[in-house]
């Protein structure tokens, strides 16, 4: 019989987020070969705050994925445009109007909703069971 504990429960979600990372970019660089390998610090990015936050870290995670979305809307108005040069403030109100244009449609306010949900969960049930582990061994004392 095995046994779960924080530290398993925990080592498995960080897999799967792992997994999930690898998935999405190896699917990526079939797609869009150097297209995406050439921009793909915009994901690391986004699977290194996701860890951040599942471990502990100070993290927003709203922040964090209005960040990737206008990082990503920027990223491909760059290439999408390439024969102009754009200033970072050109690129900044872009972003900024984000919300507006909707170009990802309505993708980034359900994947926010749904990382969001799973990421608070997951990291307070690890959380939960390292408390409950601690008031254990507390009252065995």
């Amino acid at each position: 019989m095995f046994i779960f504990t924080f530290v398993s429960i925990s080592e498995f979600f960080l897999e799967l987020l792992d997994n999930s990372e690898k998935s999405l970019n190896d699917m990526f660089v079939r797609t869009y070969g150097k297209l995406y390998t050439h921009n793909s610090e915009i994901f690391e990015d986004l699977f290194s705050e996701l860890k951040r936050y599942y471990t502990g870290g100070n993290v927003n995670l709203e922040e964090v994925l209005n960040d990737f979305w206008s990082r990503l809307l920027e990223r491909m108005f760059q290439l999408l445009n390439s024969q102009v040069t754009f200033t970072d403030d050109y690129l900044e109100c872009i972003s900024k109007y984000t919300d507006q244009l909707k170009p990802f449609g309505d993708v980034p306010r359900k994947l926010k909703a749904q990382v969001t949900k799973a990421f608070i969960a997951a990291r307070s049930f690890v959380q939960g069971l390292m408390v409950g582990r601690e008031v254990a061994n507390r009252v065995a004392k």
